[in-house]
């Protein structure tokens, strides 16, 4: 995770009808391969983590599904654009990075200065694609013993 956070950013779905404001972003992504993801995506999920998320226009719109007991998942319900998880409260105790936007939103913002940080569920990656460079690759039990430690911090 990097240490210089992008302080906010106004993103829109694809059709513009739902536009939220984004705030301390961390530039520095995860690229998640868990079955969830692949089946969703057809391939990894790209998530930066964010300290808020907040509904500028559209909230009618917003669609939620919750897919775990530890996250919900909001999405523009006319273009399906996923804008965005959140841990839940009894899950996530930290004021930090308690939710999840999907960087193709933010790429769609201007945001360019993403990099890739992390893999995680590397485990169960499949064989036909693979990303260049070195990075973190975390297995499914390492990943959310990670997230354990970090979602109790101040």
């Amino acid at each position: 995770m990097s240490s210089v956070r992008i302080p906010k950013v106004t993103a829109k779905c694809y059709c513009n009808s739902v536009v939220i404001e984004i705030s301390e972003i961390d530039p520095g992504f995860t690229a998640c391969h868990c079955s969830t993801c692949q089946f969703v995506h057809s391939g990894p999920g790209f998530g930066a983590r964010c300290n808020d998320v907040k509904i500028v226009q559209g909230a009618e719109l917003v669609k939620k599904y919750k897919p775990a007991v530890w996250a919900t998942w909001h999405f523009c319900g006319k273009c399906g654009t996923r804008l965005h998880y959140k841990f839940e409260d009894e899950v996530w105790k930290s004021k930090q990075d308690r939710y999840v936007v999907s960087v193709g939103l933010l790429y769609k913002s201007g945001v360019k200065n993403l990099k890739m940080f992390n893999e995680v569920s590397y485990e169960v990656k499949p064989h036909y694609y693979c990303f260049e460079g070195q990075r973190e690759k975390l297995s499914t039990s390492e990943a959310y013993a990670l997230f354990a430690l970090e979602s109790q911090k101040p």
